[in-house]
């Protein structure tokens, strides 16, 4: 389940990014903000999957086309795998999806411990040197004076401006283009923006198209920043000489903050960003990387949701095949033992098969609720199953809630009328749970 996840995650990420990188050539050619589409890019790559993971009813009908069927019925899938050949499961234990799984899991929580353990020792770094800081003023205004660090705007919820001890040896005209754009930054708030993006990348820290869009994201701030400053009416010439004058003394940069100056590739993006003429045909240019921003969040939309894990518990050592394992004992299932209460592991060889899909389909579309289909109110409902040794369901309950009784009631109602060519183990038939999972899509 993991590997699906994370594989989920990643096409994700990519596809925002995509969006993201689309909106900001469509902005771009007006001069118009575009750090927004990466902070959105940022906080989608996390938000989504975990709200796929956590919620998979909380964002109904996605990917719903006008051409799709009101309601959807997924394969059945049974609570748990036939059992591998005795010889076969001792050799393949440690190649299995699970094992994968626990395997991908761990690596996911070292580089979390390792992240947090970067920025707690950076923070503490930072905290120190803090304390070398010494208040000043420039232009009128307090700072705080370091050595080495700045020109930045420091601080999460009391931002300060810090600037470097040599700053005074600047010239007064590019001292004060330095000046506005720290104050720029931090009115904006762009160091919160850079802060969260900060913190997705703790949670998902082998993400690689989220380190993309969180270095995306640092240059779309500085660019839409210096945008703002040549906004009030500063020379472009001189802003651009403060940028190099600058750039050359740059220090490494600080945690979460916004800097004047990056390093040499940001610095020769930016003043290309500066200086460049509006393109020409620069309509056609816009309306087409906005074509492939509004493809791109279409796909994400449409992208399936991993399925959720089967719950089912693992079978007995020494249980024999073709048996139910109930307890500590062991039932032949044609022996006409009551269906199971609670979903329970099976041993079988061939899956149940729907032979009334149709028919069903026919039924759920007249089962949802003129009301809530009227409203544009739509769901997912995911069911386990007992499908007895006629292929009949005789036993039923709600695994994932739509979030809507109405549509988890009218799913219920129908899941009782199904038909299963039933499971079977070494050729006899066998009584199962499956998982079913129903869609109520909006059109």
């Amino acid at each position: 389940m993991v590997i699906v996840w994370i594989g989920y995650c990643l096409l994700i990420s990519g596809l925002l990014a995509l969006a993201a990188f689309a909106t900001e050539r469509a902005l771009g050619h007006f001069r118009k903000p575009v750090r927004w589409g990466w902070f959105a890019a940022v906080v989608g790559s996390v938000a989504l999957p975990f709200a796929a993971l956590l919620a998979p009813g909380l964002l109904p009908g996605l990917g719903a086309s006008p051409w799709a069927p009101l309601v959807e019925l997924s394969e059945a899938v049974v609570v748990a795998s036939a059992p591998a050949a005795p010889g076969a499961a001792e050799s393949t234990a440690w190649f299995g999806t699970g094992a994968l799984s626990v395997f991908a899991g761990g690596v996911w929580a070292l580089l979390v411990a390792g992240m947090l353990f970067h920025l707690g020792r950076a923070y503490r770094r930072l905290r120190l040197e803090m304390r070398t800081w010494t208040p000043g003023r420039v232009l009128g205004s307090p700072v705080l004076i370091a050595d080495g660090r700045g020109p930045a705007v420091v601080g999460i919820r009391r931002p300060v401006v810090v600037m470097p001890r040599w700053i005074p040896e600047l010239d007064d005209r590019l001292l004060r283009l330095v000046f506005l754009h720290e104050r720029e930054h931090q009115r904006a708030g762009d160091h919160r923006l850079f802060a969260v993006a900060v913190a997705a990348l703790v949670l998902m820290p082998w993400n690689l198209f989220l380190w993309w869009q969180v270095s995306r994201l640092r240059l779309a701030i500085e660019f839409d920043c210096d945008r703002r400053v040549l906004e009030r009416g500063e020379s472009p010439r001189d802003y651009a000489d403060a940028l190099i004058t600058v750039g050359g003394r740059v220090s490494a940069p600080l945690l979460a903050a916004a800097a004047f100056a990056e390093r040499k590739p940001a610095v020769e993006q930016r003043l290309r960003r500066m200086t460049e003429p509006l393109a020409r045909l620069r309509i056609p240019r816009t309306l087409g990387a906005t074509g492939v921003a509004a493809l791109a969040i279409i796909l994400v939309l449409g992208t399936p949701q991993p399925e959720a894990p089967m719950d089912a518990p693992a079978p007995a050592a020494d249980a024999a095949p073709g048996h139910e394992v109930e307890g500590n004992q062991l039932v032949r299932p044609d022996e006409g033992a009551a269906p199971a209460e609670r979903p329970t592991f099976v041993a079988y060889d061939t899956p149940p098969v729907m032979q009334n899909v149709g028919e069903i389909q026919q039924i759920l579309e007249r089962a949802y609720p003129l009301n809530l289909k009227n409203a544009g109110i739509g769901g997912r409902v995911e069911m386990w199953l007992y499908v007895d040794l006629s292929g009949a369901v005789v036993n039923q309950e709600i695994k994932t809630s739509s979030g809507n009784d109405t549509l988890d009631q009218a799913a219920m109602e129908v899941a009782a009328q199904m038909r299963f060519r039933p499971a079977s183990n070494r050729g006899e038939p066998t009584a199962v749970w499956v998982s079913q999972w129903v869609t109520f899509r909006v059109i």
